[in-house]
């Protein structure tokens, strides 16, 4: 009975396979989902930083004095190596009230081989002494 006893105590090596099978799709499935998450933190990231530079681009814009200068109240993004992979557009139309102008700035860039791109508008009022000299 001692003999019998000694033969089912332990793992057949049937057993110990399974269970490595069973922990490498486990592992690898933890590894996917950390490797997915780690791609979405840097687009949140790359948004993040899109958004800032497009509501700085349009805070400036806003407060420029006279609307011919909205094309050049803006510093270029050029000069900071941080901000090399972004490129800003922006545009500045003019309502059909004179004294409108519809301001709007597109971030945009590439990741992992797609083009993303942030887009703010909004609309200001020129001031009654820009309108009066036709700016």
């Amino acid at each position: 009975m001692n003999r019998h006893r000694a033969s089912e105590t332990g793992m057949t090596i049937i057993e110990v396979l399974i269970a490595l099978v069973v922990f490498a799709v486990v592992a690898l499935v933890v590894f996917a989902a950390f490797a997915l998450g780690l791609r979405a933190t840097a687009l949140a990231g790359n948004m993040q930083t899109a958004t800032s530079l497009a509501e700085e681009a349009l805070a400036r814009l806003a407060a420029s004095p006279c609307g011919s200068s909205f094309e050049s109240a803006l510093p270029p993004l050029s000069g900071r190596p941080d901000l090399a992979r972004f490129q800003r557009d922006v545009r500045a139309d003019r309502g059909p009230e004179m004294d409108l102008w519809a301001l709007t700035v597109t971030v945009s860039w590439t990741q992992e081989q797609a083009a993303r791109s942030v887009t703010l508008t909004t609309v200001r009022q020129v001031s009654a002494a820009c309108a009066a000299v036709g700016q």
